[in-house]
């Protein structure tokens, strides 16, 4: 099947989770590191760009996007992981319209603009770009180009 990662999202989605990976064997190889999976919208999973729903995904490694300034703000120079949804609000949500559903990086929080160091995104998974890097880095020592995202909360 390849990697495993595992978000566990907080029900106040201002708050950070936190995203892991296992390999193949179950062994930890990633993480924890900060993780939000907030809309900068701050609606409902069920919602065109609400925040992330939770589910199980198929994922793969993507891009990175075109080196532009905007993409770089809003995604980060690193590949991304490209989420497909296959089960729970993951799977309601891509049956209603909702598509584009990342792990990505970007830019982070301006100092003293909120209380935690992620922007919000339309939906997706946003790590510091340093920790896109560094994911993308040890999927790549796996060999890991596909495998499965599971998106909890509590």
């Amino acid at each position: 099947m390849g990697y495993h990662i595992i978000v566990s999202l907080k029900t106040n989605r201002k708050e950070l989770g936190t995203l892991k990976m296992y390999n193949d064997s179950g062994a930890l190889v990633f993480g924890p590191k900060q993780a939000l999976g907030r809309s900068e919208y701050d609606t409902s999973w069920s919602q065109l760009n609400g925040n992330t729903p939770t589910g199980v995904y198929s994922a793969t490694i993507a891009g990175p996007m075109s080196q532009t300034d905007a993409n770089i703000y809003s995604y980060g120079p690193s590949k991304y992981i490209d989420m497909d949804p296959v089960s729970g609000d993951a799977l309601i949500a891509k049956q209603n319209g909702r598509s584009g559903l990342w792990i990505h990086g970007g830019k982070e929080a301006q100092a003293g603009a909120t209380s935690y160091p992620l922007r919000p995104t339309h939906g997706c998974v946003r790590l510091s770009n340093n920790d896109q890097a560094s994911l993308i880095y040890v999927l790549s020592t796996l060999g890991g180009g596909t495998g499965k995202v599971t998106i909890t909360e509590s």
